[in-house]
């Protein structure tokens, strides 16, 4: 490694016996020497090679010297390596002293005394010592400028400063980085704090948002399937409705996607979980459940995002999640034992595990839109393009179960009120799925997931009051256990921090 800081020194002279014997005294010297026959031939070892040091004969055929030094001054890799003019002396003083003129730093006679040719060497490349140091002190001094003049635009991260070198120094230039570098590690730290709060207390009112819509349609399911007991047929137009309203949305703002076959997928598979399985299930078991029963269990979902996302690595489990998991699952089995005779539906066990397979689907759709969903994509185009997929899916099963529901509004099968649930149903999930991308986005699944227990005290309170249903003392202690279950399993601190300048080019481009 030590041969790496030897200096090298090129010789560039048309007679090879001198050359010889100058890179000989030259090694004998401590450095390392290369030499080339002509100018051509040594300005390609300049551009191509690292040189501490040039030997230059001035009298050369074709390319002599002053050729050789004037497109050295051309180039901004070259101009600042030393030269030192090989000079026979008679008849060459004024050719030597033409070179210094062009910026030769010395000459050296052709019959040069070893005593002489170190003190040249040792003179010149101790020059171009100092100069690089100062070249490197300006350029610190240049980047701890441009430091100072980020720190003014705002909050910075420390790391952006790149800085960290120049704090190393022992004098003043380091002193002043090392003081840029803790200001801006205090103020990003700050900020970064008072950002996360922020944005945990957006997230919040996001959450709060998405379990009041959600638990409205928990309720709006099951006036639907009171008058129709066909779950994928309602399904189906619930989700066209949902299309119409988020597709024409986004293609107003110009907002659609172009087609990929990846967010294909992504959309699909999407599709598939919350609106084949989870929906359908929903009206399927609000035939035979009450609406605040399907809320409890619904709160679920939190409880199987964290045990999933712990499993794949999203978020790390700790005693207080894993006790509030506990808890949750007692407050589940509390839920299911306290209703299933007050329900009076005889095959409830059946029901209740069908029931279920909905925050099963949600809460591996929440991963999904975590994990793959493209960051770039329009919230509403997505959902949207979601409920599109799930109507493709739908129609085969509406037609094999034969599970179709006209819609007419002259009563029967078709009635009023089964018109008015769909149309509302639609727009809830429409703001509801929207909130929840926006929701996952921001503060990740786990915070998002919290919206199950919202949704829960949301549906029970739509229950009672547009249905008049009522829980057992039992089914609110449940529910208790299952608020705090959901409390300590909670998100990873806060929602998921961003650096503050990025936050604020984000606030830019809106």
């Amino acid at each position: 490694m030590a041969s790496e800081n030897i200096e090298r020194i090129l010789i560039i002279d048309d007679q090879e016996v001198f050359r010889k014997k100058l890179e000989l005294a030259i090694e004998q010297l401590g450095y390392k020497a290369s030499s080339a026959p002509n100018g051509l031939a040594g300005l390609d070892k300049l551009r191509n090679e690292n040189f501490d040091l040039l030997l230059l004969d001035i009298v050369m055929p074709g390319m002599d010297g002053f050729e050789v030094m004037q497109r050295m001054r051309q180039e901004a890799g070259l101009r600042d390596i030393p030269v030192i003019v090989i000079s026979a002396l008679d008849g060459e003083m004024d050719a030597v002293v033409k070179a210094i003129e062009i910026g030769a730093q010395d000459f050296l006679p052709k019959n040069f005394d070893p005593v002489l040719l170190e003190a040249r060497l040792s003179s010149s490349l101790e020059k171009k010592r100092n100069r690089d140091r100062e070249l490197e002190v300006l350029q610190q001094v240049e980047r701890l400028t441009e430091a100072a003049a980020v720190l003014e635009t705002g909050v910075v991260d420390p790391k952006r400063l790149m800085i960290d070198d120049i704090s190393e120094r022992s004098d003043a230039i380091g002193q002043l980085a090392r003081v840029f570098s803790s200001m801006a590690q205090q103020i990003f730290e700050r900020e970064k704090k008072l950002r996360q709060q922020v944005r945990t207390l957006k997230s919040s009112g996001v959450l709060l948002a998405v379990g009041v819509v959600s638990g409205l349609g928990v309720v709006l399911s099951r006036i639907a399937a009171e008058v129709e007991a066909h779950p994928f047929g309602i399904a189906l137009w619930v989700n066209i409705v949902v299309t119409l309203l988020c597709l024409s949305h986004a293609a107003y703002r110009g907002a659609l996607p172009k087609y990929d076959r990846r967010l294909a997928m992504v959309i699909g598979l999407w599709a598939l979980l919350s609106t084949v399985i989870s929906e359908s299930i929903i009206f399927l078991v609000a035939q035979q459940l009450p609406a605040s029963i399907i809320a409890l269990i619904l709160v679920t979902e939190g409880f199987m995002v964290f045990a999933f996302a712990s499993f794949i690595g999203i978020e790390k489990a700790n005693i207080r999640r894993l006790v509030g998991f506990g808890i949750g699952l007692i407050g589940i089995l509390l839920v299911i034992f306290s209703t299933s005779e007050s329900v009076g539906v005889s095959n409830f066990w059946f029901t209740a595990t069908i029931a279920l397979l909905a925050p099963l689907g949600y809460a591996l759709r929440t991963l999904l839109i975590t994990i793959k969903l493209p960051d770039d994509i329009d919230m509403v185009a997505a959902t949207g393009l979601c409920s599109g997929a799930a109507v493709l899916l739908l129609i085969p099963l509406v037609i094999a179960f034969d599970d179709f529901v006209p819609l007419s509004l002259s009563g029967g099968s078709g009635s009023v009120s089964f018109v008015l649930a769909v149309i509302l149903f639609g727009i809830v999930s429409s703001v509801g799925v929207t909130l929840r991308v926006s929701l996952i986005r921001s503060a990740g699944a786990v915070f998002a997931s919290q919206s199950s227990f919202v949704v829960t005290f949301a549906g029970i309170a739509w229950s009672i009051i547009l249905l008049g249903e009522a829980l057992p003392v039992i089914a609110w202690l449940a529910l208790a256990l299952l608020v705090v279950g959901l409390i300590l399993v909670g998100p990873k601190e806060e929602a998921e921090e961003i650096d503050p300048i990025v936050m604020r080019k984000a606030d830019i481009e809106l």
